[in-house]
């Protein structure tokens, strides 16, 4: 190769292939390898806007400015442009940080205006190192792995990212087997009606539930199957199921619903989806129309020849067309006009402050209103709280969808799901049949109707909730509105009678301090004492909270029901609202949870209050089981890295005084003991070691269980001195557990660094606790090392 052959074109740096080969025989050279080297892969944040903002030529120049200031930063070794924007070093691994940070400014003042950053990943090249290609990707990896993360300019390859790497190349090898042997199984998530939350339909999801690396979700292994331009194995797979699966559920008699299936525009490119679909659809003899096809808006803008016809196809062959995450992009309404769909789809974090914002609510409603006008339906995915669901019966969404409809969920359980929907409608129809004719009999004095007139009749009627006039509960249009709320948001009764009977109906004149109706209970009590109607609402509001609430909740019980405040309130423009607190039910068990919701309305001059109660208390014990389970490590009971991670970051990130410490912990020849003792015996030696850490570290730190024999603990505030007396209770010593008619013996390593002399952000922090961890193992076992100890070695 000459000379010319070696230099990139632009800049008069090394190429990558000039690079790679000068490089290796750098560190083939051990002297120099020793001296510590560190590669770097430098990605300029935004570049392609840049170009396309002031021309190819500022471009050029830009690139050509940053050349010159690598060369002069980093000017021991070799400095390279890749390709394009990318641009990689080979460098002695001092005042790395520094150096980078010093280049990221001269790039932002360079042309302060145009947003430009700089983005890099270090690997340090170790002993052991033999491919300098090998080293060079893994820079990268780092690199790509804060690429959306803005707080971060640059980040030091670990074992984490080497954990992803380990996890992409296992995806990538076992998608086949995933597929053959039924490791991919399909969720259906329930699709609703907004106005009357029925179900109409679901969405097909895919998950991964692997012998080796247990329940994966989408976003574990979708992207990497797109990267690897693999996802039509997955995708050609869902379809198949689906359709299997449709057909399975006509032939048991059910009446089926349609269902929705997600297609990766990666897809379009590599095989006829079409055909793909048709096929499956045709051999497993189901109606097209059960069949719809969801396309990211992403997709569409960046693949529009591609899937223009495609689209048309499908909707031709009588597949409905739908487009996911609309609004998420720059092109929305370009892409209703050039595209025919049936369904935009949109996800309501675009909506998280729906309560706050008007302005935002306001677009989205108009976007809707626009929909419906050009034909199109509208579909919410997200909801998981009730005051969503009300508001998007508001703005006139006409579908939904989301955890607080139901959750995504395997075949079985969906036909149990059906089931129990069915069954729910059906008895709540003939309770409602029963209760209105037992509560005729009810004396006057309890329960009084109340009139209504015929518009607002008519009004309610078109809202789905038919009454008539002359009974109380069973009629009353607000308790109605109220139980049809309760219901959906708790879906732990049994039925509607067990509901009625943990709830209480109350219906107060505030303006005159009065009560109009209420259903405190079957016996009209509340713990001894019965109340009636006429009586003083805020005297009966008063006693029940002395009496019914818990101590420390009663100042906030008795604000909420106060007969004042819920007049300003009104006043202020605000109807309704909700509270949730402890109910003592009978002094001899504990306290329950209760949810109260009320809603005001105006009636002849005066304000008149409905409030529901009911027991939630079961709900929010499954509740907090499954946040929980979400949260926390199944063997050790500590959190989970997913968990771990984001509240370690905030922890560091708000960390204002003092000295804080990442240590990160293992057993000594943990496989060893495994392997003599079985996994049930490690399993037990895991949960007693963790045992000790949560009394030790849980009162003031954050513990995890990180994978196997380690754990990460993060604690701040701490003194030096304190701090190694506590690592030292575990390391250093020697921990005996009993395991059957065995002792098994093991001593743990450690390895910490103290923030923020040691390091800054989470990852730096990470990978030096890691590297600390691992000198510390090596010079043998039951030690302790600081990082401070290992970074003159370095």
């Amino acid at each position: 190769m000459n000379r010319n052959e070696e230099i990139d074109g632009l800049t008069g740096l090394s190429n990558m292939y000039a690079f790679r080969k000068n490089a290796q025989e750098i560190i083939d050279d051990e002297d120099i390898k020793e001296r510590g080297l560190a590669i770097i892969y430098f990605d300029v944040e935004n570049f392609k806007i840049y170009n396309a903002k002031y021309g190819f030529e500022a471009g050029d120049r830009f690139l050509q400015n940053l050349s010159k200031n690598l060369s002069k930063i980093f000017n021991d070794l070799l400095v390279a442009r890749f390709s394009d924007d990318h641009f990689v070093v080979l460098t002695y691994r001092n005042a790395i940080e520094a150096r980078i940070e010093d280049l990221h400014r001269r790039v932002i003042n360079y042309n302060p205006e145009a947003e430009t950053g700089l983005r890099a990943g270090i690997y340090y090249v170790e002993v052991n190192d033999n491919d300098i290609s090998i080293a060079c990707d893994k820079a990268r990896m780092a690199c790509n792995s804060i690429k959306k993360n803005y707080e971060s300019i640059y980040r030091f390859y670990d074992k984490e990212i080497g954990d992803e790497i380990n996890l992409r190349q296992y995806i990538i090898h076992h998608i086949g087997d995933a597929v053959l042997k039924g490791y991919i199984q399909v969720y259906y998530q329930p699709i609703v009606r907004v106005i009357s939350g029925r179900v109409c339909g679901f969405e097909a999801l895919a998950r991964w539930i692997d012998p080796d690396h247990g329940f994966l979700m989408p976003g574990d292994f979708i992207p990497i199957l797109e990267d690897a331009h693999l996802i039509y194995k997955l995708d050609a797979y869902v379809i198949r199921r689906v359709c299997e699966d449709i057909k399975d559920f006509m032939g048991k008699g059910k009446k089926p619903l349609p269902v929705s299936i997600n297609l990766s525009r990666i897809d379009f490119h590599q095989r006829d989806m079409y055909r793909i679909v048709n096929d499956a659809v045709v051999g497993n003899h189901i109606p097209r129309n059960l069949i719809h096809i969801e396309i990211t808006e992403s997709a569409l803008d960046e693949s529009f020849d591609v899937l223009k016809g495609t689209v048309e196809k499908f909707r031709r062959g009588g597949y409905q067309v739908w487009m996911d995450d609309f609004g998420s992009g720059y092109s929305s309404l370009n892409l209703l006009k050039d595209f025919e769909f049936d369904v935009l789809k949109f996800d309501m974090k675009f909506l998280q402050d729906f309560r706050s914002k008007p302005k935002e609510t306001a677009i989205w409603e108009n976007v809707i209103n626009m929909a419906e006008e050009i034909g199109i339906q509208t579909l919410a995915e997200g909801v998981e709280t009730l005051e969503t669901w009300d508001f998007l019966k508001r703005v006139g969404c006409e579908k939904a969808q989301g955890y607080f409809f139901g959750r995504p969920m395997p075949k079985e359980e969906l036909l149990d799901y059906l089931e129990e929907e069915s069954e729910e409608i059906s008895t709540v129809r003939r309770i409602e049949a029963e209760m209105n004719e037992s509560l005729m009999t009810i004396d006057a004095p309890y329960f009084e109707t109340i009139d209504i007139s015929e518009d607002e009749t008519e009004e309610t009627i078109d809202d789905g909730a038919a009454y008539e006039e002359g009974v109380f509960m069973a009629e009353s249009p607000m308790y109605t509105q109220l139980a049809a709320k309760g219901f959906a948001a708790l879906l732990e009764y049994s039925s509607y009678t067990q509901f009625q009977k943990y709830s209480f109906f109350i219906v107060a004149d505030l303006t005159n301090d009065k009560l109009l109706n209420l259903h405190l209970s079957k016996s009209r009590k509340i713990l001894d004492k019965a109340y009636h109607s006429d009586e003083s609402y805020q005297q009966m509001i008063d006693e029940i909270v002395a009496n019914t609430v818990i101590e420390e909740e009663q100042s906030n019980v008795a604000d909420f029901f106060s007969k004042d405040r819920l007049i300003l309130a009104y006043r202020s423009g605000i109807t309704g609202d909700d509270l949730e607190f402890h109910r003592i039910v009978n002094k001899k068990i504990a306290p329950r949870w209760t949810h109260t919701i009320y809603q005001i309305v105006e009636e002849d001059g005066k304000l008149i209050a409905n409030f529901l109660s009911f027991d939630i208390d079961e709900y929010r014990r499954s509740q907090d089981l499954i946040r929980q389970m979400a949260e926390r490590d199944a063997l050790t009971g500590l959190y989970n890295r997913h968990t771990a991670v984001p509240l370690i970051r905030n922890r560091i990130y708000r960390h204002k005084n003092g000295k804080a410490a990442l240590i990160m912990m293992d057993v000594d020849g943990f496989r060893d003991i495994n392997d003599r003792y079985g996994h049930l015996g490690g399993d037990e030696l895991l949960r007693r070691l963790a045992a000790r850490l949560d009394e030790s570290f849980g009162s003031d730190g954050i513990l995890c269980h990180i994978s196997q024999d380690e754990f990460l603990i993060f604690i701040e505030t701490v003194e030096l001195k304190s701090l190694e007396n506590r690592i030292n209770m575990f390391c250093g010593h020697t921990f005996k557990v009993r395991y059957q008619n065995d002792i098994i013996s093991f001593t743990v390593s450690c390895g910490y660094v103290v923030h923020p002399d040691g390091g800054r952000g989470y990852h730096d922090l990470y990978r030096k606790a890691d590297t600390a961890l691992y000198e510390a193992k090596s010079r043998g076992e039951g030690l302790a090392i600081r990082y401070s100890e290992t970074k003159d070695k370095d």
